[in-house]
């Protein structure tokens, strides 16, 4: 039985938060999507909405099991993140000249989404019980190790944004873990290097080279942008207090793609307007830093790194989805962290808030 007091530092702010960004994306997600004609399309709210309660119930089940018990899962939870990933090559769904889903009765899950989260684990344990024990280079060296065969399954998906993400992820781990001044540079010249050598694999796809190309103004290409143009301008139409919830001319005249997940922003832009876009952009900035805040009062270097991993990954999340919408940022397919439409991203998020609950009613042990 859990005992009561633990629930006394559960993190109520940072739940409300995360309830609230959840259902205003069902609610941006039903206007971006009613009347499209595809009944599948159509339900996407509903979909999202279900997963969301099961979420939920996730997110305060795994709060409950102290996080500490995941030292002992870090390797079983390897080995399978990785054989999933090279199984969803051969098995899984193609979707537009891409395999990285397996359908599971209507259910897609994404191996990719999932490994944000156990490498987020792996790497916290790999770090802290190496930590005082060795050079940190090897540390860095080894951790570069396990993390690289699952940035090469998921860039032969291919899945360039996913990649991406789990570098940024990598670095942040090391950085936080104990970087020193003399690794600094080591760090940031690997970070390029990975880059580097990412753009020159052949599963590096033409058209995302020409994402980067043409958002850097190295070539011209009339129609190119469309998306972030109409994105754009989906934005402008908003003004201060929008046009209006389900009446956005861009979204319900449907100018714009995929308006549910990569562009929901642009949906919440145009119809609540600037204030309505800075409410979201508030409460995703108040979830980052309810999880660094238990990032930092965290009792172990464990736990203090599976928050810090999290934070990170939100934070790429966020900073390159709405950077796609202004132009910042190339076209990728980066979901807006709790408000695009995605069902197994939906539900690693909450695992892992879930986990940060846990660290944070956890950050002192009980006195009996």
């Amino acid at each position: 039985m859990l005992d009561s007091r633990l629930w006394r530092r559960f993190d109520w702010l940072l739940l409300a938060a995360v309830v609230l960004l959840i259902a205003f994306g069902v609610a941006m997600i039903y206007s971006a999507t009613r009347n499209e004609g595809n009944p599948a399309v159509e339900r996407s709210w509903l979909d999202q909405a279900i997963t969301a309660v099961i979420g939920l119930s996730i997110l305060l089940l795994v709060s409950i099991f102290d996080y500490t018990l995941l030292r002992g899962l870090a390797a079983p939870l390897y080995v399978g993140i990785v054989a999933a990933l090279a199984l969803v090559l051969v098995a899984g769904v193609e979707r537009q000249g891409a395999r990285r889903w397996f359908d599971l009765g209507g259910f897609d899950v994404q191996p990719g989404e999932l490994a944000k989260l156990t490498l987020t684990i792996v790497l916290a344990r790999l770090i802290a019980d190496r930590q005082g024990r060795s050079d940190y280079l090897r540390t860095i060296a080894l951790s570069g190790l396990i993390t690289l065969p699952c940035v090469v399954l998921i860039l032969l998906q291919p899945n360039l944004s996913t990649a991406l993400t789990i570098v940024f992820l990598w670095l942040v781990l090391i950085f936080v873990g104990g970087a020193e001044r003399r690794h600094i540079a080591f760090i940031l010249l690997a970070g390029v290097a990975i880059v580097v050598l990412v753009t020159q694999l052949p599963s590096f796809q033409a058209y995302q080279r020409s994402r980067i190309e043409l958002l850097l103004g190295l070539v011209e290409e009339p129609g190119a942008n469309y998306q972030s143009e109409q994105a754009l301008i989906a934005l402008g139409n908003g003004g201060l207090w929008g046009q209006g919830y389900l009446q956005g001319p861009q979204t319900q005249l449907r100018f714009f793609p995929v308006r549910h997940t990569d562009f929901i922003f642009s949906v919440i832009g145009e119809e609540l307007g600037f204030v309505g876009s800075m409410v979201f952009i508030a409460l995703l900035a108040l979830v980052i830093l309810r999880v660094l805040r238990t990032a930092m009062i965290a009792r172990d270097t464990f736990g203090r790194l599976i928050c810090a991993g999290i934070a990170a990954t939100l934070f790429l999340q966020t900073y390159v989805n709405l950077g796609m919408q202004v132009g910042l940022m190339p076209v990728t397919g980066v979901t807006l962290p709790f408000v695009s439409y995605g069902r197994s991203s939906l539900i690693s998020l909450m695992v892992a808030i879930g986990i940060v609950e846990s660290v944070a009613m956890r950050y002192k042990k009980l006195e009996f």
